[in-house]
């Protein structure tokens, strides 16, 4: 019973809209303004990611047990090392995925929030989706605002699927 509330309460988390796209075609900007700034420890960013529809860059910051990179080093919340990959190679899919801008690609898992996916082929011939999840909801940080929280996770799942199947394996 538990696992079918767990379920239906991740299908609800990740409804699919076509916002994000629309709201850039109309010129507005995506989420927060906030200038994003480096601060220490979780606050710290590792790393900026540039899509080209959005109207600030995602940061990657160091993050803890929750989030960011320390988040996506420990193998999310299931604990998936093996898929949850911090390679020059998967960061190139995270940008993919983010810029997939394609009809389902967008949903937001919570307001501010954008989940993307990118279906692509191992060198193998095996078929993933990367699934990556941001927030762009401004960071405070000992009470500091260092702009949006940014990269919280990402991962890839096996098949080429859209968001509902990236909310069953993060």
């Amino acid at each position: 019973m538990r696992a079918k509330k767990v379920a239906a309460a991740a299908a609800a988390v990740f409804t699919m809209s076509a916002l994000a796209p629309a709201a850039h075609a109309a010129g507005q900007g995506w989420g927060n303004e906030t200038p994003i700034t480096s601060g220490p420890d979780a606050a710290k960013v590792i790393q900026t990611f540039d899509p080209n529809w959005r109207s600030q860059k995602v940061p990657l910051r160091e993050g803890n047990s929750k989030f960011g990179r320390q988040h996506i080093a420990k193998g999310g919340s299931t604990g998936n090392k093996g898929n949850h990959e911090l390679t020059s190679a998967a960061k190139a899919l995270w940008v993919k995925a983010m810029e997939n801008v394609k009809k389902g690609s967008f949903t937001h898992p919570f307001p501010g929030g954008t989940l993307s996916t990118y279906p692509y082929k191992t060198p193998g011939g095996y078929k993933r989706t990367m699934c990556v999840v941001d927030d762009a909801n401004n960071f405070t940080f000992h009470g500091k605002n260092y702009g949006p929280r940014g990269i919280i996770t990402a991962f890839w799942v096996d098949g080429h699927t859209g968001p509902s199947g990236c909310s069953k394996k993060g």
